[in-house]
């Protein structure tokens, strides 16, 4: 198997196989929607962002565990909001998006807060 790549099911058919970029892209879009969070840390503004699109984001890392996923996010929350809320709030909806999408078991969803701002 290609190296960042997971496997998600053989069949009599063939192999159906989704890149670790496709899933951190699955799982920073559950995060971009998550209440609380106004950014990923390490991900480009503007125009650069736009051009970079397509790249692994930083702010998301992929990594396949004993039967399932592992995921590593870094986050900038809301200033004065309640991080234990938001955090659990991003895991389960990180975890659902990821699950729904690729039909593996999400072992583990680790979030760092790297940063709180005021929203735009």
């Amino acid at each position: 198997m290609k190296k960042g790549t997971v496997l998600l099911r053989e069949t009599a058919h063939g192999r159906v196989m989704m890149t670790t970029s496709a899933i951190a892209a699955v799982a920073g879009r559950a995060v971009e929607e998550s209440f609380g969070v106004v950014d990923q840390a390490g991900r480009r503004r503007g125009a650069m962002r736009l051009l970079a699109r397509g790249k692994n984001d930083p702010g998301v890392r992929v990594r396949e565990t004993d039967g399932g996923l592992a995921l590593e996010l870094h986050v900038v929350v809301d200033h004065g909001i309640n991080l234990a809320e938001v955090t659990a709030m991003v895991q389960s909806r990180v975890t659902y998006e990821v699950e729904r999408h690729t039909g593996l078991d999400v072992k583990a969803v680790d979030v760092h807060v790297d940063s709180a701002r005021r929203a735009e």
